[in-house]
């Protein structure tokens, strides 16, 4: 028996039928140079079924001489194509060609054993079994991380469009369109697409002006923040700016505990620390951040502020409060369309802890709806959005 032709044998339970729905499996690959061609496929199938189960025990030599154009012709193909099927796999490491080039295949067996083989060895393919299945569970991991990276394409594609601005949903359509990813199966590719659709939202267009980018922490985004206002932003409005009625400390006085954590501790507060703290309170019930630079271009951005302020007081209020604010989007806009009953509803608040508002201090069409998302399900939606565990 020829030594160098003997092979290790295959793992216990695992027979050459199932290697054989191994290389079907592997045949893709996980790159250009690891995928075999149909043709190679079945040819190598083909040898593979033509060996007896003992000729893959271990010690033994596993491999078929029949001639070239007796299995071109069983396998209906020309004897160039298979010539060429047994280079790839060659190429690939699955065979080895035991025979002198353009000679005649010969073996011989000796009682049911094969002692001698001059033609295609297969000992290349049963001694790396190891390798054809880490290949597999490569392949197997790279299909999940594509399914995965997808699926959160098509959620960031949900949650530009919910964000209602055109620039941003023009700027993705242009970065993938159509939104289609089904035929991409690159996961590089995903993630470079996954990447630029995440930068839309953390830094989307504003509507006007100028921007800057205020890192006042690093857990919560850093919203935008208008540098050069426009005519509208430099409109301040008549006893709440200029008249001087409504202070940094009362704004600050009547904020919620948890408004006023994210306003710096070591200094009196000022205005464009509220505003700060306002557009990161935008997340805490749900208004966009296209909304908030609506509102900041319509009323300026200290009056924007105090909105979001009210909004976020009035959010605490006991859930059965006639006029708790349980939308925080429909809150916003009520108080765009009547601008003018900010300033009473300030004044109604000042003496008044938190949570304890009393139901005088708000007109009916500046009311907060009954329906819309409650200030927990907001807290919830926003603390999963900014720990990365939901992607909307």
């Amino acid at each position: 028996m020829s030594i160098s032709l003997a092979h290790n044998g295959l793992p216990p339970g695992v027979t050459h039928f199932n290697m054989a729905d191994l290389i079907e499996k592997i045949a893709p690959g996980t790159c250009r140079a690891e995928h075999l061609s149909a043709t190679a496929v079945r040819v190598l199938k083909h040898y593979l079924l033509g060996c007896r189960s003992s000729d893959f025990e271990r010690g033994k030599i596993c491999g078929v001489w029949e001639q070239p154009q007796t299995t071109a012709q069983t396998l209906r193909i020309s004897t160039k194509v298979l010539h060429n099927a047994e280079a790839e796999l060659e190429r690939g490491g699955f065979i080895e060609r035991s025979h002198v080039p353009h000679a005649r295949r010969t073996g011989q067996r000796r009682d049911g054993v094969i002692v001698s083989l001059a033609g295609i060895s297969l000992r290349p393919l049963i001694d790396g079994y190891a390798r054809w299945k880490a290949r597999l569970e490569a392949m197997e991991l790279h299909e999940r991380a594509v399914t995965s990276l997808r699926h959160e394409i098509v959620m960031l594609g949900r949650e530009i469009r919910a964000t209602q601005a055109a620039a941003l949903i023009e700027e993705a359509e242009r970065i993938l369109p159509r939104g289609r990813v089904s035929r991409i199966s690159s996961a590089e590719k995903l993630e470079a697409l996954k990447a630029m659709l995440e930068a839309l939202l953390v830094q989307p267009e504003l509507p006007s002006a100028d921007t800057k980018s205020s890192h006042r922490t690093e857990e919560i985004f850093a919203p935008n923040i208008l540098v050069k206002d426009s005519s509208k932003n430099c409109k301040r409005v008549t006893g709440v700016d200029q008249s001087g009625e409504v202070s940094p400390a009362m704004a600050v006085s009547l904020a919620s505990g948890d408004y006023r954590s994210l306003l710096p501790s070591g200094r009196p507060p000022g205005w464009p620390d509220i505003v700060d703290a306002s557009a990161i309170a935008c997340r805490w019930h749900n208004v966009s951040q296209p909304a908030w630079a609506e509102a900041c271009e319509r009323l300026g951005r200290e009056r924007a502020a105090l909105c979001i302020l009210v909004i976020d007081r009035n959010a605490r209020l006991p859930s059965d409060h006639r006029y708790r604010a349980r939308s925080g989007k429909k809150c916003l806009n009520g108080l765009l369309r009547n601008a003018s009953s900010l300033l009473p509803m300030i004044k109604a608040a000042k003496g008044y802890p938190e949570g304890g508002l009393p139901d005088r201090q708000f007109e009916p069409e500046v009311s907060a709806p009954r329906t819309g998302q409650s200030f927990a399900g907001a807290c919830l939606s926003a603390l999963a959005k900014l720990s990365g565990e939901v992607k909307l």
